[in-house]
């Protein structure tokens, strides 16, 4: 015998069975779009490699306090670009400097000898006579490192790397003279440039033949050079001078430093004594020499210095960085 169901509760079954269908339908729909908000959450965690922000996302005000953060992290990043500029910009300023560009003498191969000779006799005036204790004394056969040019012209394809070399010897010799200058000596002694020695001009070889070199592809990135001073000074003058070249606007980086002292041996104590034994003066009477004098003397150091030049290059603004790699 069949049971059978009143009109009532026939239609209490099918509201319940619909509200049962609502209510699954919804939590599946619910589940999909919250694993979804999840994992949508999670990649940009992992993209800002910062992973508790998939928790801050999916807390209370979670968007209103990503959006802050992702404002406060632009903020950031400008104010770093900012920085990054400030300390760069002098030695992008550097290379343009010494690269010539817009001048005539940085293109013509005559222009660039000229400009040689006038650097070279530039220097020549602001150096010191031998004997002189206050100025820089040159090398009688010193020419910024370029003598294979006092009697031959460099090629056109040689004059961007050469424009660059003369201006960083005519800057690297300036800045020693003016260390010189403006050293602070308890007993003024002789400084003496040696030599200067300049990175090799290579030439590309045109492969195809014709006897004339074949221009080579655009450089990119920074540009790092080799230079090397042999010279003697005083250690106050060079203690200044490694200074100068550690704060000047231009990119120079100290790569080797070899020294040797004029003085090798620790004088004796009967040499010490006899220094330090009175000697009259006809105006002054009896003179001590002071320690220091009598323990190093007027002392000079030999010098080896390598320095690096880098130029700095501006970023091409044409070309876009590519996906996924940051400037």
């Amino acid at each position: 015998m069949k049971n059978q169901f009143t009109r009532e509760q026939i239609i209490g079954a099918a509201v319940g069975g619909v509200f049962l269908l609502v209510a699954v339908g919804l939590g599946i729909f619910g589940w999909m779009a919250m694993g979804e908000a999840q994992n949508q959450a999670q990649a940009l965690a992992d993209r800002k490699m910062k992973p508790e922000l998939a928790s801050i996302l999916g807390g209370p005000g979670g968007i209103k306090a990503a959006n802050q953060e992702a404002t406060e992290m632009a903020k950031f990043g400008g104010e770093l670009a900012l920085h990054e500029e400030a300390m760069v910009g002098s030695w992008r300023d550097g290379l343009t400097q010494a690269s010539g560009q817009g001048q005539e003498w940085s293109t013509t191969p005559l222009k660039w000898k000229d400009k040689l000779i006038e650097a070279n006799e530039q220097i020549r005036k602001r150096g010191g006579k031998k004997g002189n204790n206050n100025k820089v004394i040159l090398a009688d056969d010193f020419y910024l490192g370029l003598q294979d040019y006092k009697s031959s012209n460099p090629t056109e394809e040689e004059i961007p790397s050469l424009a660059r070399q003369l201006s960083v010897a005519e800057r690297l010799t300036g800045l020693l003279i003016d260390t010189k200058e403006g050293a602070r000596e308890e007993y003024p002694t002789q400084c003496l440039l040696h030599l200067l020695k300049v990175p090799i001009v290579k030439a590309v070889v045109n492969p195809e033949g014709g006897g004339k070199p074949k221009a080579g592809p655009a450089e990119t990135g920074p540009i790092r050079e080799s230079y090397e001073l042999q010279f003697e000074c005083s250690p106050e003058v060079l203690y200044a001078f490694i200074r100068k070249l550690a704060t000047d606007p231009w990119l120079f980086i100290l790569s080797d430093l070899r020294l040797e002292s004029e003085q090798k041996d620790f004088p004796k104590r009967s040499e010490v004594a006899k220094k330090f034994g009175a000697e009259k003066s006809p105006e002054l009477g009896e003179a001590k020499p002071p320690l220091l004098l009598v323990l190093a003397g007027k002392e000079r150091v030999k010098v080896l210095l390598r320095v690096d030049f880098v130029g700095w290059r501006a970023p091409n603004p044409g070309k876009a960085p590519e996906k996924g790699k940051s400037t």
